[in-house]
């Protein structure tokens, strides 16, 4: 009976201990109350892993909405009086288009910390293509459908400006064009990134490469006027990279980051 109760005292110790190192893993005040943290809490990249998850919905959802926005009335027969008849619409949707660039650079910025660990060198170079994406979408989107506003209100106050306009809507579409590459180009290095980190499952982190080479392909051949990304073959090309940006918040939202893997595939590398 003594042997059992002294079994059971030691049992508890033991459980209190290990609760106690735990909590000095990832804080350091030494107060009482860190015995009683919640799971969540020893985990501090959990919050990052729900932002970025928040941050891919809100990138592709602005994006999409932009796009249906300003779609029909740039490919209207009468341009520029589409323009002038929906100029808040316009306005709206290039303003849509930058929240979209936003979201896309703080994606990056959240993900650096976690990434640059093993890979600091891809890290940064990802935070710099989606900061250059948004660079583009600000002259191609912003100010691009900006000035096709003015000069709609332009045109309908006599002035001949068609061909003004054309070029806008031309640039708009080359604007889409590079912003597909420079998502296809960062899209590669995240996905190779999670691959080799196993932050998220594997089939996932494949299935973002497989995604991305098809954007970028995709991207290649329209700007070569072999396809069309608006629809038919060309719009193929985008739905494996957007089942991706799709799939991966709700994976982390879900089970966010798996940290175990990635600090066993750390320590791996540094052992080799």
């Amino acid at each position: 009976m003594t042997q059992t109760k002294t079994n059971i005292t030691s049992s508890k110790r033991m459980n209190k201990e290990e609760t106690h190192m735990k909590a000095i893993m990832y804080h350091t005040d030494g107060s009482p109350d860190i015995l009683e943290l919640k799971e969540e809490d020893m985990n501090p990249n959990r919050r990052t892993a729900v932002l970025v998850g928040a941050l891919f919905l809100i990138s592709t959802a602005t994006f999409i909405l932009s796009n249906a926005l300003i779609s029909p009335i740039v490919g209207s027969h009468n341009l520029l009086a589409a323009v002038a008849d929906h100029s808040q619409l316009m306005i709206a949707a290039a303003l849509i288009a930058l929240i979209e660039g936003t979201a896309t650079v703080g994606i990056a910025l959240a993900l650096y910390p976690i990434l640059k660990r093993q890979h600091p060198a891809l890290a940064l170079g990802y935070a710099g293509m989606r900061i250059a994406e948004l660079a583009i979408a600000v002259v191609g989107f912003g100010l691009g459908g900006l000035l096709l506003v003015t000069l709609s209100t332009t045109a309908a106050n006599g002035t001949t400006s068609e061909t003004l306009g054309t070029l806008l809507v031309a640039l708009r579409h080359w604007t889409l064009m590079l912003v597909y590459l420079y998502t296809a180009i960062g899209g590669l290095m995240l996905s190779y990134m999670l691959l080799r980190t196993r932050l998220v499952p594997q089939w996932l982190s494949v299935l973002g490469l497989i995604g991305y080479v098809a954007l970028l392909l995709a991207a290649v051949l329209d700007m070569l006027g072999l396809i069309d990304t608006v629809a038919g073959l060309g719009l193929v090309g985008l739905v494996p990279g957007g089942l991706f940006e799709f799939l991966l918040p709700i994976w982390l939202f879900a089970r966010g980051f798996n940290l175990t893997a990635s600090d066993r595939m750390h320590v791996a590398h540094i052992s080799d």
